[in-house]
């Protein structure tokens, strides 16, 4: 058998045609020349040239017959197929094995919600165990085929044998079967349905889609069971275990009725679980749903100190706000957790209270959750808090580094540490004193800003410089210093005055300032470098921890102009490090009445008429992200918001206490303007231009998000911000524009629960658009339903490529109704004759000898005669005479043209 690569390229044969004509009929001089019979030879070469060449370039093969077969065995893995049914399809490949010739090929592919190759295609040998590894809680037959045709060898019989329920349940398995049938491969089909055990199992679990907090909530459970007997049906809500009922099962449909009280507002979250001891399929006695409960604002405060912190939770009860106080020790890390409040307070907490996991907490519950965060200010807060460089500042409304004023300089700042042997004194938790020190010289640094300059100095007996002076160091060339602070020695302060001094003399700072920890008495007096440093105008403030401290420490304090520190409690030494630091560079609290200016005219602002004076703020400065809503005296902000992710922040830069906000808590509109606050950080409301529609399909999920504006047309959105959250998972989606106005996510989701989505969006100016929220559940996977096994489905798939339903293992390896040739190109072939024909042609052009000149070369011996030895020869008669004289150039030529002549006329 023959065949082409490149039939177009039979089309240059035609040539053949005007090569005849020009050789035979339009070249009669070649025929002259040539001759006839040289000619036809020089055609039939060309020809033959021609013919070569052609057939080359369209790719010629020659092919003969093969019977030997390529099977591809697709072995179901999934739930929905027993160990005994998986066991007994193992047994059918060992019989079908048993009958494969040496040149035929098997290989195996196991599949469950993907397929995994087992064995390629490769001689036929016995399957000792299946090592792939697959999800078996779904079942994707398309994908096993489409494998299974990818690893098929060619030049060879091919045939796929499906071994399954047929409990498609993710996939398209016809499509896959007529792309086999489009290649011409049969899909063979092997039935492992079996009978179903005893089996109840959970159809559905119905919840209303909201409610109130003070009603019970309704649920119905439906059950169904093949055979009748006693189970118990648990209700757990968001996790935890409610109530047990028991229950009797009849054959077919059952119902049952549970009640929930509402409880808090927000997502509630419903699992039901059956517990039947006949059961033989456990991984379907279970149901999700859920129920948006809606009720009042639930507020948690975060605060130090609850009392000053009394007057704002009064407020917000009496506007029917829910409110929960703790200290930050008491609050959960957990943002999951979190969520069950619709807003957070920290209320003049500084950050050392704060720990990094609740933070990180924070950050994940208002950016991915949607949740709101209020940041009231104090002496405690923002920067005179610490909360630079913090993980919670980036999501901050307002920034901590205001723009530099002539009054608020900047400052050199030089930590004078004691390292003697006492600082190795145990004080909580197994901590140190020097441990302290380190977390203290920490605290400072986050009282300072990028314009400010440090150093620290440690000395025992002597004085060493651990971090030279130079403008604020990152975070890990402080921790880099500070872990070369070593404890051990005497206690020499004079040395670390001393070399305090030299360090602190090159500072061009216009605050120069020294802090000296110390915990013990000095081997030497330094009054006199003190008193020196004062008069160069360097302040100089000192800390005494426990009680046998140097009494000159309080004398040197005095002298240097700054505060002296008696510190009886450790771990309070962090903290009067940071104040100290921020005391002495008077930049985080501004301390003057004044009465705040409205910068944006939002509507519940103006209608609460005049302002109260404020006699106090923390200096702070607008962030790009965030809308100032009213502001100070000098135009920074006092009250601005800012959209985070998916929730919302919130920053009063004055307190809400008696110190600066006393005219505030005597302010009759008070209470109404603290649950504003609270409004303002929770989520936008649509107003019904944004929706949100999800369709779930086993699990896959897909969330549609329709944006309209206010006359029902489609709106364009700018930004997409969302989250999907659940139990133990959350993610962000992807949304791509699939039609004017509605934006599309698709997802797929394996774990079982129920899952809240959350998208904000803003218009293509960035003007915020509002939030939308909905939930949607993913039930067990539909490979525990009764509806596992789909036998139909692979008779389908048999009769759509032409494949048996049950072939016996005798027939698995049997050559295919379907010719199957083993082809070889022989183009290379084809161009070697075409380049031994062209030496060839050009003989049979060029190369001439006439006949009878050719019979001529015989040479005739003449008789010999004797000569005498010194005669000359004879001449030649049949030779020209020599001439008397050589030839002329002009008669040379002449003598050639007469040549040619006399040849073309014997021609």
């Amino acid at each position: 058998m023959f065949s082409v690569i490149e039939p177009a390229a039979l089309w240059l044969l035609a040539l053949a045609v005007p090569l005849l004509w020009l050789m035979w009929l339009g070249r009669a001089d070649l025929r002259r020349r040539l001759g006839r019979v040289r000619l036809l030879v020089l055609l039939a070469v060309r020809l033959l040239l021609l013919v070569a060449l052609v057939l080359a370039l369209a790719g010629l093969q020659v092919g003969r017959p093969v019977q030997a077969t390529a099977t591809v065995f697709l072995l179901d893995a999934s739930d929905s197929v027993s160990p005994a049914q998986r066991a007994a399809a193992l047994a059918y490949i060992e019989q079908a094995l048993a009958t494969a010739e040496p040149d035929d090929r098997m290989g195996l592919i196991v599949f469950g919600a993907r397929a995994v190759v087992e064995r390629v295609a490769e001689p036929p040998r016995p399957i000792s165990r299946l090592d792939a590894l697959v999800v078996s809680s779904r079942t994707n037959i398309a994908d096993a085929i489409q494998l299974g045709l990818a690893i098929l060898p060619g030049a060879m019989h091919q045939r796929l044998v499906l071994l399954s329920d047929g409990g498609e349940n993710e996939g398209d398995a016809l499509v896959a079967a007529r792309l086999a049938a489009a290649r011409g491969v049969p899909v063979e089909v092997v039935s492992l349905v079996a009978e179903r055990g005893p089996d109840a199992l959970i159809t559905a679990l119905i919840a209303p889609a909201t409610a109130s907090a003070e009603q019970m909530i309704p649920l119905a459970v439906q059950i169904e069971s093949n055979v009748t007997g006693s189970a118990t049906v648990q209700l757990i809500v968001d996790g935890q275990l409610i109530t047990e009922q028991p229950v009797e099962l009849a054959l077919g449909l059952n119902q049952v009725s549970l009640t929930t009280p509402a409880g808090a507002p927000g997502f509630r979250q419903f699992e039901v679980r059956l517990v039947a001891p006949f059961d033989t399929q456990p991984a379907n006695n279970r149901a999700i749903a859920f129920t948006f409960v809606s009720g009042p604002p639930r507020v948690l405060l975060i605060t130090v100190d609850p009392n000053r912190s009394a007057a704002l939770a009064a407020a917000w009860r009496a506007t029917g706000i829910e409110v929960t106080v703790q200290a930050p020790a008491q609050v959960t890390a957990n943002p999951l957790n979190l969520r069950a409040f619709d807003a957070i307070a920290l209320d003049n907490t500084p950050a050392e209270s704060v720990s990094l996991a609740l933070q990180r907490a924070l950050t994940t519950y208002v950016r991915d959750l949607g949740g709101g965060l209020l940041l009231i200010g104090g002496t405690q807060a923002f920067g005179a808090g610490g909360w630079r460089r913090s993980l919670l500042e980036p999501i901050m409304p307002v920034a901590l580094d205001p723009p530099l004023r002539e009054e608020r300089p900047d400052l050199a700042l030089v930590l004078v540490i004691d390292r003697s042997g006492s600082m190795s004194a145990p004080v909580d938790g197994g901590r140190t004193q020097l441990d302290l020190a380190r977390e203290a010289v920490y605290q400072a640094s986050r009282g300072l800003s990028q314009r400010d300059q440090m150093a620290i100095i440690a000395f025992d007996s002597f004085a060493d410089t651990l971090l030279p002076l130079q403008p604020l160091p990152d975070l890990f060339t402080i921790e880099d210093a500070l872990s070369r602070l070593a404890a051990g020695g005497g206690t020499n302060i004079r040395s670390g005055v001393a070399l305090a001094a030299e360090t602190i003399a090159a500072a061009n700072a216009r605050i120069r300032h020294l802090i000296l920890l110390t915990d013990g008495i000095s081997e030497t007096d330094y009054d006199d470098l003190i008193a020196d440093l004062r008069a160069r105008g360097v302040t100089v403030s000192t800390v005494a921890i426990g009680r046998d401290t140097d009494p000159a420490l309080e004398r040197a304090a005095q002298i240097g102009g700054g505060r002296y520190y008696l510190v009886q409690r450790a771990d309070a030494l962090p903290q009067i490090f940071l104040e100290e630091t921020v005391r002495i560079a008077n930049r985080d609290l501004i301390e003057e009445p004044f009465v705040p200016a409205l910068a944006l005219p939002a509507p519940w602002l103006r209608d609460l008429g005049p302002l109260p004076p404020l006699r106090g703020r923390n200096a702070a400065d607008q962030r790009p992200i965030a809308r100032a809503l009213l502001v100070a005296d000098d135009g920074a902000p006092l009250l601005a918001t800012a959209q985070i992710g998916l929730g919302r922040a919130l920053a009063w830069t004055s307190d809400l206490s008696g110190r600066w906000a006393a005219a505030w808590l005597a302010w009759p509109e008070f209470p109404r303007f603290a649950a504003n606050l609270v409004a303002e950080t929770l989520p936008l409301s649509g107003d019904d231009r944004l929706a949100l529609d999800v369709s779930v399909l086993a699990n896959r999920v897909e969330i549609d998000l329709i944006a309209r504006d206010e006359r029902g047309l489609p709106l364009e959105v700018g930004e997409l911000r969302s989250r999907v959250s659940g139990v133990e998972t959350s993610f962000d989606l992807v949304f791509s524009q699939v039609a004017p106005g509605r934006y599309r996510a698709v997802v797929t989701i394996d774990q079982m629960g129920a899952y809240l989505v959350q998208v904000s969006a803003t218009d293509r100016t960035g003007q915020p658009l509002g939030n939308a929220k909905a939930g949607f559940a993913v039930s067990y996977s539909p490979e525990y339903s009764r509806f596992a096994a789909n036998p139909a489905l692979l008779a389908e798939i048999a009769t759509l490529t032409g494949g048996q339903v049950d072939p016996p293992p005798t027939a698995i390896f049997a050559p295919t109704e379907r010719a199957v040739y083993e082809v070889w190109p022989i183009t290379l072939p084809l161009l070697w004759l075409a380049l031994a024909l062209l030496p060839i042609d050009v003989a049979l052009r060029r190369l001439f000898v006439p006949w009878p000149e050719l019979t001529s070369l015989s040479i005739q011996r003449p008789a010999r005669r004797a000569i005498a030895p010194d005669a000359p020869a004879p001449p030649d008669p049949a030779l020209p005479a020599k001439p008397a004289r050589p030839l002329t150039d002009e008669e040379r030529i002449a003598a050639l043209l007469a040549a040619k002549r006399r040849r073309q006329r014997k021609d």
